[in-house]
C-alpha cells in the first residue's frame, strides 16, 4: 500500500499535501518547484501532455490544444475536446491534472501513491462529485473521500490552531466556484451547520469583466474586436487575470494589447475594476445572507472569519464581510493552500482511523485520529410522488438541504390506483416542490408479484453516504421483492468505461 495524501483539485490551481514524519501536513512542490500547479492541460502532437504552467503559457501560442478551467464542466455530458482523432471528456482532463499532481509528488516523497482524499465544491452535485470520483479512478487513484473545500480549510485551521469552541464562517472564493460554510470547531471535532454556493461563480468571473472592459475600448478606438480570435482572447485573458491580481496591492494596472497591426495600453484603475465586477460580489453577499440564514444563526454568533480561495485576496472582499460583520476576517491560514493542507488532514484521520502504523507513530497523527468531522448535504433529495386526490406530481423531500450526514431516511408511501402493476421510483435533487424545478439523478421501477390494491404500502430508502453520494432502494416487504436505484443521468460513466478510459490514459505521457 502506497502513500495517502490529500489533493486540492481546482478550477485555475491544483495543490497537493502529506503528513510528514512528524504527523504535520505539507504541500508537495511539483516538478517545476511550484506549490500550485496551474488546472491547465496542453495536447501534444505526440501521445503526450503538458500539465502546469508550461501549458498555461500555451494557451496563448497554442489556444486550440489547450484546456482550462475543467472542472466547470464536471459532470456535463455535452463537453468533449476532441484532439486528433480522440474525443476526452472532463473526467479524462481531469484525471491528467491528478496524474501531474502525483507523479511528481512520488518523485519527490521516493515512494507511490495510493490513495487520496480529494475536495470539491461545498455545491457541487451528485453527479459532479462521482465525475471527480471517477478522475481520480483513472487516474490510478484510490479516493478515501470526496470532502467539501469549506469543511478542509476548517481542518486547516481548526487542527492547525488548535481552535476550541468557535463557530466560524469559511468564505471560499476559488477560481472558478463560491462556497460559504458555518460550521463548529471544537478542538478535535468540527460540525457543518450550514452551506450554500454558487459552482458558477469564481475568480475567472471578474477577470471577464476586465476584459469586457478592455475589449470595449479597443473596438471603439481601432473597430478590432479581440474576442473574435481565439489566440488574442487568451492573451486578453492572461493579462487580464494578471491586472486583477495588481490591483490586489494598489491603485491601478495597465494592461497592453495588440491585434491585427494595432495596440492599446489600457489604464485600470481599483475603484473601475470594483464597480464592473459589483454585481459578482454582490451574488457571493446574498449566499453569505442565505447561509445564516439557513443556520438560524447572526453576525453575532460567528466567532471568526476564515477567507478561502485566492480570489479572497481582492480588498473589496475583506471590506464587504467586515461591513456586514463588524469583524476583521481572520489571515491565520493560506487561501491557496489551505484546502489541500485540510484533505491530508482528513486522509491522515482516514488511515489513522484504519489503524495505519505510519500515522499512528506520531503524536500529531494520534491526534488526527481522534478527530470527528460532520458534514451536510449541500442540497435536498426527494422522490416524486402523487397527490391522491389530484393526481399532480409533486417532490416529497426525503433528506433535506444542510441534514448531517452520513444520513438514512425510512418511509413508506402508499399506491394511489387499484390493480396497479409497478411503482416507478424517481430520485429529485432539488428544494422546490414542482419537479421541473429539481434535477432527476436516477430512477428505477419496483415490478409487483402481482397487481396491488390501492393503498398498498412500499418501504423507501435513502442513504446519503460520507462521500456525499445518494444511494436509494424501494421494497415490498410483503414479498420481498425490491429495486434499487439506477444513475441514469446522461453522461454518468458505468464501471467498465472508467476501466477502459484508464487503460487508454495510462498510455500517455504526462509532463
Amino acid at each position: 500500500m502506497g502513500r495517502a495524501v490529500g489533493i486540492d483539485l481546482g478550477t485555475t490551481f491544483s495543490t497537493l499535501a502529506v503528513l510528514n514524519e512528524y504527523g504535520k501536513a505539507e504541500i508537495v512542490p511539483n516538478a517545476e518547484g511550484e506549490r500550485t500547479t496551474p488546472s491547465v492541460v496542453h495536447f501534444c502532437d505526440d501521445d503526450s501532455v503538458v500539465v502546469g504552467r508550461v501549458a498555461k503559457n500555451a494557451a496563448v501560442t497554442d489556444p486550440y490544444n489547450v484546456v482550462e478551467f475543467i472542472k466547470r464542466q464536471m459532470g456535463n455530458a455535452d463537453y468533449v475536446f476532441l484532439h486528433g482523432k480522440r474525443e476526452y471528456g472532463p473526467e479524462d482532463i481531469s484525471s491528467l491534472v491528478i496524474k501531474k499532481l502525483v507523479q511528481d509528488a512520488e518523485a519527490i516523497l521516493g515512494e507511490t501513491i495510493s490513495d487520496a482524499v480529494i475536495t470539491v465544491p461545498a455545491y457541487f452535485d451528485d453527479v459532479r462529485r462521482q465525475a471527480t470520483l471517477n478522475a481520480a479512478k483513472i487516474a490510478g487513484i484510490d479516493v478515501l473521500r470526496i470532502i467539501n473545500e469549506p469543511t478542509a480549510a476548517a481542518l486547516a485551521y481548526g487542527l492547525g490552531n488548535d481552535v476550541s469552541n468557535q463557530r466560524i464562517i469559511v468564505y471560499d472564493l476559488g477560481g472558478g466556484t463560491f462556497d460559504v460554510t458555518i460550521m463548529d470547531v471544537s478542538g478535535g471535532e468540527i460540525k457543518v451547520i450550514a452551506t450554500d454556493g454558487d459552482h458558477m461563480l469564481g475568480g475567472n468571473d471578474f477577470d471577464d469583466q476586465v476584459m469586457i472592459l478592455v475589449n470595449e475600448a479597443f473596438k471603439k478606438e481601432h473597430g478590432v474586436d479581440l474576442l473574435d480570435n481565439l489566440e488574442t482572447q487568451m492573451d486578453l485573458r492572461q493579462k487580464a487575470e494578471a491586472a486583477k491580481k495588481t490591483l490586489s496591492t494598489v491603485g491601478s494596472a495597465k494592461i497592453t494589447v495588440s491585434a491585427a497591426g494595432k495596440r492599446l495600453v489600457y489604464e485600470i484603475t481599483r475603484d473601475e475594476f470594483e464597480e464592473a465586477t459589483g454585481h459578482l460580489l454582490q451574488r457571493t453577499r446574498l449566499l453569505v445572507e442565505s447561509v445564516l440564514a439557513n443556520a438560524k444563526a447572526s453576525w453575532k454568533d460567528i466567532d471568526t472569519i476564515l477567507l478561502v480561495g485566492g480570489s479572497t485576496r481582492m480588498p473589496m472582499v475583506r471590506e464587504m464581510l467586515e461591513s456586514m460583520s463588524g469583524k476583521v476576517p481572520d489571515s491565520a491560514i493560506n487561501p491557496d493552500e489551505a484546502i489541500a493542507i485540510g484533505a491530508a488532514m482528513q486522509a491522515g484521520i482516514i488511515m489513522g482511523q484504519r489503524g495505519d502504523a505510519r500515522i499512528l507513530q506520531t503524536a500529531e497523527g494520534r491526534r488526527l485520529a481522534k478527530t470527528k468531522v460532520t458534514d451536510v448535504t449541500s442540497h435536498s433529495f426527494g422522490i416524486i410522488l402523487a397527490d391522491v386526490m389530484t393526481r399532480e406530481l409533486y417532490n416529497q423531500i426525503m433528506i433535506a438541504k444542510n441534514t448531517p450526514i452520513p444520513a438514512r431516511v425510512v418511509d413508506r408511501f402508499y399506491t394511489v390506483s387499484h390493480m396497479q402493476e409497478a411503482v416507478d421510483f424517481v430520485v429529485l435533487q432539488g428544494e422546490d416542490r414542482d419537479p421541473d424545478n429539481c434535477v432527476a439523478i436516477g430512477e428505477t421501477r419496483l415490478v409487483f408479484e402481482r397487481p396491488v390494491r390501492k393503498g398498498y404500502p412500499v418501504e423507501v430508502t435513502y442513504e446519503y453516504d460520507a462521500n456525499m453520494m445518494i444511494h436509494a432502494y424501494m421494497v415490498d416487504r410483503k414479498t420481498g421483492r425490491s429495486a434499487e436505484l439506477h444513475i441514469s443521468q446522461r453522461g454518468r460513466l458505468t464501471d467498465s468505461e472508467v476501466a477502459e478510459k484508464k487503460r487508454l490514459m495510462d498510455r500517455m505521457r504526462v509532463d
